[in-house]
């Protein structure tokens, strides 16, 4: 499998199951209107564990915890018998990853589990040694007794040594070593009862990749044991293999083998020593109402460009794009598809290649008609794009993705929601001229893509980015206004994820962060900070998206604030008045932000600028700006180093023009991270505090005429 996903040397932090540096404070949890019953409406109840709230979760001094992603010493009983579950793990003498209470893995619910801080293939990848034990439940055929138990899968195993593609254990009997409920790998076989008994039943023909359900399971003396998944009732009276007594220790999502843990959440689970009446079942199938149970949905990007889209993935952003969509949408999973150029040469097989731009038309490394290390072929011969070949990278593409010698699976390759295109470099040193025949290239490729997968334009969005700085001014306009265009354009399904790249440094730079002063490093590739940063505030739009094509999962879209969180990617320029000869008072429409700041270079104007007369084909004489400072929550004054000679009206006000680098930290800014999100739905508590980011300013894809009136 070449799914590319973790950045060397700098692990995600932060996620559904995440590894945290720190404790985050707990936030308000929406309660999607449950309101019971739950277990201990049941008479007898011999235990009940809950790890959908934090109520339930303890610490190491027997405290219950006081944030979610906070490590987990126990589970504690609620129906008062004091019998706690305790994380399980075979390998006592190695280090394992920390039990942790998880948010938003069902829903608005959380979950108890074990992440791990790498991501195998998807996220999360959990522990494959960790499970839960209960110290002693009797499981034996002469016992009656009834279980209940709610989890999520989110993926088949992974990261393991040999066990990737075994089957999960769900349920597990120390006395005889009897796995008593087993669900299916990759190779299937569904829920089994009993796996690899002479009375083993199927509970369940299929399974689902990830998913989330609930099992009863009630033992009668003499009868047998029924299943209930999911509140229907799928086995009736299959024998148990199990010895009359079989009192002893149960472990949950292991099976006391190395590396032998089913890589589950749990959120639940219940016990009663007699097998409930029928009324009691059906309460307890009344208590699964507080689960979204079911199929779930894993979030898949396929990243394609050319270096920088390198630096991307190699930063994490993809991840973090994903996961952000993901806790939008009350996935389960996510994950990023990328591969460079060079390791599959027979056929070649990538996404991403240094230097290769969407087509030969950019000069002048590929002239027309070579179709030499391009994603596209320009005849040169006048044709419309909507007409042009795949080239070289384009075949490569395709066998990465199909045929015999693919390398993603054709289940990984369904996942993929969205194709992300961190890519206007070469495309960037094109002539203004040849802006028409660029957003028809970026069509066509989209296209075309789309089309491996079986989709249009409708089904698949795709995630580009505003221009880079890089080399020419006047490109990487032509490059700005056409992602503009073609995000207007609802036909091409195209979104900016990030309207504002030029507030980064150049790859490696050294950074004052006390001033915003960068100096050095790689002028064509951005910094990776930066790059992990747009994946981060990338998610906002891309969520978006995903919500209009119908993607949501265990968060339903109605549930989705419609207010406090981003929906156009940050404030934006509608106004310039020139109030003075050489001041320019900005207006400024905000996103999910309410009021302006003016941090480091931005006071000395970073970005700003005037285009005294002309046009991007034909610049006039640009203007910096020397000063900015904020008036009031809506408006900014820039003063300018000169005066514009030209009136109002044949003036364009820019953020930035072309290759101009703004730097790190010195953008305008809205003050989104010191706003209070929607109850439920704050990115720093749930996915790590580097998710709390202001808003930048939006970069001016067409220059704003100057006017001589106030807004």
């Amino acid at each position: 499998m070449a799914v590319m996903s973790v950045a060397r040397g700098a692990p995600l932090a932060g996620a559904t199951g995440r590894i945290l540096t720190r404790s985050l404070g707990a936030a308000s949890v929406p309660s999607g209107g449950f309101s019971g019953p739950r277990p201990s409406a049941i008479a007898g109840l011999a235990g009940w564990w809950d790890a959908g709230t934090l109520g339930g979760a303890r610490d190491a001094n027997g405290n219950v915890v006081g944030s979610w992603n906070s490590t987990v010493a126990a589970l504690a009983d609620q129906s008062g018998n004091n019998t706690a579950l305790l994380p399980f793990h075979i390998a006592t003498d190695t280090a394992s990853n920390p039990t942790l209470a998880v948010p938003r893995v069902n829903g608005f619910l959380g979950a108890v589990g074990s992440p791990d801080g790498t991501i195998a293939q998807y996220g999360p990848t959990l522990d494959p040694d960790w499970g839960l034990s209960h110290p002693g439940f009797d499981l034996g055929s002469g016992a009656a007794w009834t279980l209940y138990l709610v989890w999520t899968r989110p993926n088949w195993r992974q990261g393991t040594i040999q066990v990737n593609g075994a089957p999960t254990p769900l349920l597990h009997a120390m006395a005889t070593g009897t796995t008593i409920v087993q669900a299916a790998g990759p190779a299937g076989g569904g829920l089994t009862l009993f796996p690899g008994a002479p009375q083993s039943a199927s509970i369940a023909a299929t399974l689902d990749r990830r998913h989330s359900h609930a099992l009863i399971l009630r033992n009668t003396p003499g009868v047998g044991v029924d299943v209930w998944l999911d509140g229907a009732q799928t086995v009736t009276t299959a024998p148990n293999p199990l010895p009359a007594s079989a009192m002893g220790q149960v472990l949950l999502f292991h099976d006391n083998t190395v590396q032998g843990s089913a890589q589950c959440w749990f959120h639940e689970a219940a016990c009663w020593t007699h097998a409930l009446a029928a009324s009691d079942i059906a309460t307890l199938i009344a208590c699964q109402g507080r689960w979204r149970l079911g199929a779930r949905r894993g979030v898949n990007l396929l990243v394609m460009g050319q270096s920088n889209a390198e630096w991307f993935v190699q930063s994490g952003a993809p991840l973090a794009l994903a996961l952000g969509v993901a806790w939008y949408l009350g996935a389960a999973a996510w994950a990023s598809t990328a591969l460079q150029s060079g390791d599959y040469n027979s056929p070649p097989r990538y996404s991403m290649v240094a230097g290769h731009p969407i087509s030969n038309s950019s000069a002048p490394l590929f002239p027309p008609g070579a179709g030499n290390g391009t994603f596209l072929i320009n005849p040169g011969d006048g044709s419309a794009p909507s007409t042009w070949a795949l080239g070289p990278d384009g075949q490569a593409l395709i066998a990465y993705l199909s045929g015999a010698q693919a390398l993603v699976s054709a289940p990984d390759e369904n996942d993929i929601a969205f194709l992300l295109w961190p890519w206007s470099e070469q495309d960037s040193t094109m002539p203004y001229a040849n802006k028409t025949l660029y957003k028809g290239s970026v069509s066509q490729l989209a296209n075309l893509t789309r089309r491996i997968f079986g989709r249009t334009a409708a089904e698949m969005p795709l995630l580009m980015w505003s221009a880079i700085p890089y080399e020419t001014d006047i490109g990487v306009q032509m490059v700005r206004e056409s992602v503009l265009d073609l995000a207007l354009d609802p036909a091409q399904n195209i979104v900016a994820f990030a309207a504002q790249t030029a507030d980064s440094n150049p790859l490696n730079a050294t950074w004052n962060p006390n001033t915003g002063v960068f100096s050095g490093g790689d002028p064509q590739h951005r910094d990776q900070p930066d790059l992990l940063r747009y994946g981060r505030l990338g998610s906002h739009m891309a969520a978006r998206a995903a919500l209009a094509l119908g993607l949501s999962d265990s968060i339903p879209a109605g549930d989705v604030p419609a207010a406090g969180l981003p929906v156009a990617g940050g404030p934006k320029i509608v106004h310039a008045y020139q109030s003075a000869p050489a001041q320019v008072i900005l207006t400024i429409e905000h996103d999910a932000g309410s009021d302006l700041v003016v941090p480091l270079q931005a006071a000395n104007g970073a970005g700003f600028a005037v285009m005294d007369g002309g046009s991007v084909a034909n610049p006039g004489p640009m203007i910096a700006a020397v000063a900015a400072a904020r008036v009031d929550a809506t408006h900014v004054s820039v003063t300018l180093a000169q005066a514009p000679a030209n009136p109002a009206a044949q003036c364009l006000f820019y953020y930035p023009f072309g290759s101009n680098q703004i730097g790190r930290g010195n953008a305008v800014t809205d003050n989104l991270a010191s706003l209070a999100p929607p109850a439920g739905w704050s990115m720093a508590n749930d996915l790590g505090s580097a998710f709390a980011i202001d808003m930048p300013l939006q970069a001016t894809a067409y220059g704003l005429t100057l006017s001589a009136s106030p807004t």
